[in-house]
């Protein structure tokens, strides 16, 4: 009776459950957010303008609406949060296990979770508590479609933007990171929690072949840091010796039309033994890339552009590498992944930020 009595005079703590609608506010990493039925698809290019990105199969915009780097950012005090979406889509069972989505709080990831082909909920269990701010990073093996927000335990749930500095990083399937271990543990998600940069990852799968268009964008978004690690796409078919600099050329000057100060890091091919020496289908190779680039940064920097730094893709994952991290001699898989965010942010990021970095 003692035990009863004292129960009925201890109320239970009540536990509150909030709902919102995801909608651009929550969305940091993306270009756009394209709606589509009840749901919202972040996009790393703007879908209003699809038509000024035509590329074979629509293969660039394909790997844009791929959510790599993309999170929602929120303050909360939930012990728990679940994000519903559109059916998940299929991916390769062969490169990773699932899409795989990562709770962080103060760029540490707090909670990774694997969702199959099909699945409508992400449910984050026992993500602590008090009011924080709270990143859901979204995979890089698809697209997306985001729908409502339920935090569980929570009194506070609401959008907030990401001030910190911006970092947008160019690239290809080395950027775009499907193989990575979770969806922050991309090399430029890794490196962006490490220095603590709002990251928008321009990292497009198969599709990096250096198009103006997308330098335009990268040129009208808010950058304090930029870096471009062109050409590991391109020299198999689309480009040549004769093209490739000027697009070069041409990707930093469009750039810097709205940017003239910004820094900028041009990073060349990463070693891929396959195409290092041997002449492709434009008798063109990964050695003649990285000359030619080295060449442009030279001439850009000796007429003027003096916050532009070139790195050599070699000491950004070399050979060696290469035989311990790859299957295809090209792609590093999730430990490889790793290791280039850690050549990058020792190599890269002390150009970026004008400062040393340990």
């Amino acid at each position: 009776m003692k035990n009863s009595a004292k129960n009925k005079r201890t109320p239970d703590l009540k536990r509150h459950r909030l709902s919102a609608t995801v909608t651009p506010a929550y969305v940091q990493g993306a270009v756009s957010a394209m709606p589509v039925g009840e749901a919202l698809y972040p996009c790393r290019l703007p879908h209003t303008k699809k038509y000024l990105f035509p590329s074979p199969a629509d293969s660039l915009w394909d790997k844009a609406i791929c959510t790599s780097g993309v999170r929602l950012r929120m303050e909360t005090d939930a012990t728990s949060l679940t994000l519903h979406v559109d059916p998940l889509t299929a991916f390769n069972r062969d490169l990773i296990p699932g899409h795989a989505f990562d709770i962080v709080i103060d760029n540490k990831i707090i909670k990774t979770l694997c969702s199959s082909e099909g699945d409508t909920e992400v449910h984050f269990d026992k993500i602590g508590s008090g009011l924080r701010v709270l990143e859901l990073w979204l995979p890089p093996s698809g697209p997306v479609g985001l729908k409502a927000l339920t935090a569980e335990g929570a009194s506070v749930l609401r959008p907030i933007p990401d001030r910190r500095p911006m970092w947008v990083t160019w690239g290809s399937s080395l950027t775009h990171c499907v193989r990575a271990g979770s969806a922050s543990r991309i090399w430029p998600g890794t490196v962006s929690r490490k220095h603590n940069l709002n990251l928008m990852n321009m990292g497009f799968g198969g599709s990096c072949h250096l198009d103006p268009m997308v330098a335009m964008v990268i040129r009208d978004l808010p950058a304090s840091y930029i870096s471009m690690k062109l050409g590991i796409n391109a020299v198999g078919q689309s480009l040549s010796a004769r093209t490739y600099p000027p697009l070069v050329t041409a990707a930093v000057t469009i750039i810097r039309e709205k940017q003239p100060h910004t820094p900028i890091v041009l990073a060349s091919p990463l070693c891929s033994p396959p195409r290092e020496s041997t002449p492709s289908a434009t008798s063109y190779t990964l050695e003649g890339m990285r000359r030619d680039m080295e060449i442009v940064h030279r001439s850009l920097v000796e007429n003027g552009d003096m916050n532009l730094y070139y790195v050599n893709g070699l000491e950004l994952f070399g050979p060696e590498d290469i035989r311990k991290h790859t299957k295809d001699q090209l792609h590093p898989e999730a430990k490889g992944i790793d290791l280039q965010a850690q050549y990058f942010s020792r190599l890269v990021m002390p150009l970026l930020l004008g400062k040393a970095v340990s």
